[in-house]
């Protein structure tokens, strides 16, 4: 992302501030379906369509070190373990034993010499291979090579481990293009996980993450801390293909003198990381981060039931080496600030739900400012197949025209 890139955002920005209706072009649209956050079948072609079939964030580098660290996740029910070998790869397996399906491992990390069933105590090596059966002459004609782990897609961009439950998915970097271009400087740079926490919340996935797909609401929602700090009137929102976007926000001269200058800086950052904007980029279907060169957050929205979702907030910081993390008071109080602000985004979850499961509106209207949202809805339909999506739940891809192609 070049100075060109800060240069056309300057001059977009300048333009948004000034307008005063959506732009020449931009089309009314309709009402989005409330049956999208409520419907059971639309739910279940969710998570076995779009989650089962899209590439979603796992883990950091930082988080599987050397050979034998692991790490257990759960990928809309499915327990996903990501293994680094002892040739220094990482592999992605289901947390299974071929004998009778019970776990290799049972805590959430480790690390391991061998991925141990813990039911009958069949063993596997660091690459999913089956290397000891407890009385093996038991089993007629077993097969060792042919009872490995099953495997789970797993690819990496930059230091960041995405895995796709489906085999003939894409590759990963072209699904998350054109993210790639845009932030190869921060992919780049050496970042280390320094905070990772869940957080249960009584709402449909897509509820709590349309609350960071917009900046529409920081006037209301956060008046004393957000709203002082953004021109939200000049923010500019770009729409890319595969359903990805961005949201770059001026910040008010003056208003973020929090100490963050002595956090340190990520080694490699594009030019509007350098400037007093706040540029959040989302990746299709379920992460969100709003980035900044001192150290910045994924947020990860995981389905757990039709009302319910578990959020995780994995804070990145760039890599110091030895020793304990550089200024760790000063990350403390900007951890707990920044939890401060997600309270005010929480508290309206649990009313939005409850009020879209009894209609109490006809549908939820998008403006221009919140085409983000419209743009992710086309997007679920689009990997879902929109023959598939009953009609009346349907969101029409009429953003094309709106789309950058970088």
């Amino acid at each position: 992302m070049d100075e060109a890139y800060l240069e056309e955002f300057r001059r977009r920005s300048m333009a948004e501030a000034t307008r005063v209706d959506a732009p020449p072009g931009f089309p009314a649209l309709p009402d989005i379906p409330l049956g999208r956050y409520t419907d059971p079948a639309f739910y279940e072609l969710e998570i076995h369509s779009l989650f089962g079939r899209t590439w979603l964030y796992a883990c950091h580098d930082s988080e599987l070190a050397g050979p034998g660290s692991y790490l257990l996740t759960d990928i809309v029910g499915a327990p996903v373990l990501l293994v680094r070998g002892n040739d220094g790869q990482v592999r992605a397996f289901y947390n299974a034993c071929r004998h009778r399906g019970a776990p290799v491992v049972r805590g959430a990390r480790g690390t391991a010499r061998l991925l141990v069933c813990q039911f009958h105590s069949w063993s596997y090596d660091l690459e999913g291979t089956l290397v000891r059966v407890p009385d093996e002459g038991d089993f007629v004609g077993l097969c060792r090579e042919e009872r490995g782990l099953p495997p789970v897609r797993c690819e990496s961009w930059g230091g960041w481990w995405f895995v796709n439950l489906d085999p003939e998915a894409p590759a990963l970097r072209d699904f998350l293009h054109p993210i790639t271009t845009l932030l190869a400087d921060v992919a780049a740079s050496p970042l280390r996980v320094i905070d990772a926490k869940s957080v249960d919340l009584a709402c449909n996935w897509k509820i709590l993450a349309e609350g960071f797909l917009e900046v529409y609401h920081a006037r209301t929602v956060h008046p004393t801390s957000v709203a002082p700090t953004l021109d939200t009137r000049g923010t500019v929102i770009s729409l890319f293909d595969h359903g990805h976007q961005n949201m770059l926000s001026p910040v008010v001269p003056g208003t973020r003198s929090d100490g963050r200058e002595a956090l340190g800086t990520i080694a490699r950052v594009p030019p509007v990381m350098r400037e007093p904007i706040q540029a959040a980029h989302g990746i299709f279907p379920n992460l969100i981060t709003p980035l900044d060169a001192r150290g910045f957050p994924f947020l990860v929205f995981w389905p757990t039931a039709i009302d319910r979702t578990r959020l995780d907030i994995v804070w990145f910081a760039a890599d110091w080496g030895e020793g304990e993390l550089p200024g760790k008071d000063l990350w403390q109080k900007r951890l707990d600030r920044f939890d401060s602000l997600m309270d005010e985004d929480y508290l309206n979850l649990e009313p939005i739900q409850r009020s879209v499961e009894h209609a109490a509106h006809g549908g939820a209207v998008v403006g221009f400012q919140e085409r983000r949202i419209w743009h992710v809805h086309a997007w679920i339909d689009k990997v879902i197949g929109a023959e598939r999506v009953p009609e009346h739940l349907r969101v029409p891809d009429l953003l094309t025209d709106w789309v950058e192609h970088l």
